[in-house]
């Protein structure tokens, strides 16, 4: 009988410390990697048989700082069944994912299969963020969870075109160019990053007349979004059409200063300002829209679009009033045809008495 009990109590001893040893090597295997290159983790993914997850963060935003908190504390996720890695957009190995994707907003989870195709893409922080996550993992296919972007398009529709941008890109940094298949993704997604990878690849075949002529369809595209996330490639798209384009020549906007103190403002009374715009460039500045962050803060004129001429300068009059006492901060975006600057940030810092 004791014979009996010692073999269960060893069977169960040596049950126990599998059970531990498996939860162990599980934890090893499946970690929340940070900063790792695509290549890289999609290796990882590949030889554990695993879909991941790339988030893109922004490290100066407190929600992508909430969402790496939960990750971390595993709050609604079960790390164990999947692959996270965590790309920070301030850093410039990860600047190419804003590029691919153009996303509206940050935090986002990019969900993918072991080899590396794009399942499903899921904004936010929240605990439906992770809930879908986990949905689109297990289940292998994009979830109804909301994806406003600026494409336009539903989300099942513009993921296989995501896919296919990715895989020419995939393509041309192994040096190899399939001029179809790119034209395929700038003919269903037109947008700067599917038109810069066929200036490349047009590039690498040495045909200047084709590479001039989606650098003129990469001008066709140009507003102010784009030209701050896309600035090199727009720069890249200019010296092919002009060979002695030089930054400095175009048009080039420059205000006094980007801060601007407002003192001895009382409540509930109108405080005028001007703020003088510059072009110092060589070819006129177009100056699209003026936009304020708050009702209290009005653009008194020049509220449609207009033009300041090379070496000219334009002032532009606003008015500030204020329903609270104390420190106020304000905002106030330019965005125009330069591209130094494409959408100018003024910082408006008042102290209401």
């Amino acid at each position: 009988m004791r014979k009996i009990h010692g073999e269960s109590f060893l069977f169960s001893l040596l049950a126990i410390i599998s059970c531990l040893f498996l939860f162990n090597c599980n934890e090893h295997i499946h970690k929340i990697y940070t900063n790792q290159s695509f290549e890289d983790i999609c290796s990882i993914a590949y030889k554990n048989k695993e879909a991941f997850c790339i988030v893109l963060v922004d490290s100066t935003q407190e929600l992508s700082r909430q969402y790496c908190l939960k990750l971390k504390n595993k709050d609604f996720v079960f790390t164990s069944k999947m692959i996270y890695n965590i790309a920070d957009i301030n850093i410039s190995s990860n600047e190419w994912y804003m590029k691919w994707l153009c996303p509206l907003s940050l935090p986002l989870t990019c969900v993918f299969s072991n080899d590396g195709t794009l399942i499903d893409l899921i904004p936010g922080a929240t605990k439906e963020t992770f809930l879908y996550t986990r949905k689109a993992i297990f289940d292998m296919r994009t979830t109804n969870y909301h994806y406003p972007n600026r494409f336009k398009l539903p989300k099942y529709a513009v993921i296989p075109l995501l896919n296919q941008v990715l895989g020419c890109k995939t393509d041309l940094n192994q040096g190899i160019y399939i001029p179809t298949a790119l034209n395929n993704s700038i003919d269903s997604l037109r947008y700067p990053y599917s038109v810069y990878l066929g200036i490349v690849g047009e590039q690498m075949n040495n045909d200047t007349i084709k590479s001039k002529t989606l650098a003129g369809l990469m001008m066709e595209l140009e507003n102010p979004y784009y030209l701050e996330l896309f600035k090199n490639e727009f720069i890249i798209a200019k010296k092919l059409l002009t060979p002695d384009f030089k930054i400095n020549d175009g048009p080039n906007i420059r205000v006094d200063n980007e801060i601007v103190s407002l003192s001895d403002c009382e409540v509930a009374e109108d405080n005028a300002f001007v703020i003088p715009i510059h072009n110092d460039g060589k070819y006129p500045l177009k100056i699209l829209k003026i936009f304020t962050s708050c009702s209290c803060l009005n653009l008194v004129d020049h509220s449609e679009e207009f033009v300041i001429s090379p070496n000219d300068s334009v002032m532009v009059g606003f008015n500030f009033r204020s329903e609270e006492l104390g420190e106020v901060t304000r905002d106030i975006f330019i965005t125009s045809n330069s591209i130094n600057k494409p959408i100018l940030y003024i910082k408006i810092l008042a102290n209401i008495y």
